[in-house]
């Protein structure tokens, strides 16, 4: 099983140590002083999986940010959607982490499929619900050539497609049906022949259930998943018992906030 970095909310850096153009990180992280940039993951460490979460701006310019407003980061009632591009700018979204990381600001999502190319596979969250997202996505995966990075589960370079919105899943079908597409589940009761039902009529690859959900507890439904080609990943892990519980389940995959330690669980 592998451990993937995942990315929220996001910043760009410019004072880490390889003083490169990064995203950093938001809740809960505990290491490099809470702030991750994949460049020292992608050198040092290893790692070169990444999960983005992506929304639309008021003028639909996607972008990588987890919270759906800055209130959090930033102390202001303002959603993501209330915000052309242009304005961005105007918030410093590095500040709460500390007087170091002063005036870094929303990376466009573009800006981050350029840095990227060809060095990693990310995982690519449809965070936002605008019908157009996932055009607007696919569109740029066009313009950078990340398209044609299709293959294996969590091939590198390579790159998937995520959300928790079927909906946007099933926008991406209509556009494609090479790309990896995932859907990510929470923590609500789900019926499992629904599911494979939909899995398998919108040619959906991947399944990301919460670490929490009652669904891997159903030990039937987990080994037909597998034995029919699916991709089963995980996410949400809170502690170094579940990502050994995943691990055990033989699972692809999961995004931890926290892959140094996982990696050491599992190694």
């Amino acid at each position: 099983m592998g451990c993937f970095q995942s990315y929220h909310p996001t910043t760009f850096l410019k004072s880490l140590e390889l003083q490169r153009d990064a995203i950093g990180a938001g809740n809960g992280l505990q290491d490099l002083c809470h702030i991750y940039a994949p460049d020292i993951h992608i050198k040092k460490k290893g790692f070169n999986i990444f999960e983005l979460d992506i929304q639309l701006t008021k003028d639909k310019v996607p972008i990588v940010f987890h919270d759906y407003d800055l209130n959090r980061i930033c102390g202001l009632n303002l959603k993501i959607n209330e915000i052309e591009f242009n304005s961005i700018e105007d918030f410093d979204v590095g500040l709460w982490k500390g007087d170091e990381f002063k005036n870094e600001l929303i990376p466009s999502f573009e800006k981050i499929f350029i840095k990227y190319k060809n060095r990693t596979h990310l995982q690519i969250e449809l965070k936002s619900h605008e019908k157009e997202l996932a055009k607007l996505v696919i569109d740029l995966l066009e313009k950078t050539e990340w398209i044609k990075l299709t293959g294996a589960p969590y091939d590198v370079p390579g790159f998937s497609i995520t959300s928790f919105d079927f909906n946007n899943l099933i926008e991406v079908r209509k556009i494609s049906n090479d790309i990896r597409a995932g859907w990510l589940l929470n923590y609500e009761k789900h019926n499992s022949d629904e599911i494979l039902k939909l899995l398998h009529l919108h040619n959906i690859n991947m399944l990301i259930p919460n670490v929490g959900d009652q669904i891997w507890d159903d030990n039937y439904f987990i080994d037909k998943l597998k034995n029919s080609g699916y991709t089963l990943c995980a996410w949400g892990a809170k502690s170094t018992s579940d990502v050994i519980k995943m691990n055990n389940l033989g699972i692809s995959g999961m995004t931890v906030n926290w892959p140094t330690k996982a990696s050491k669980v599992i190694e």
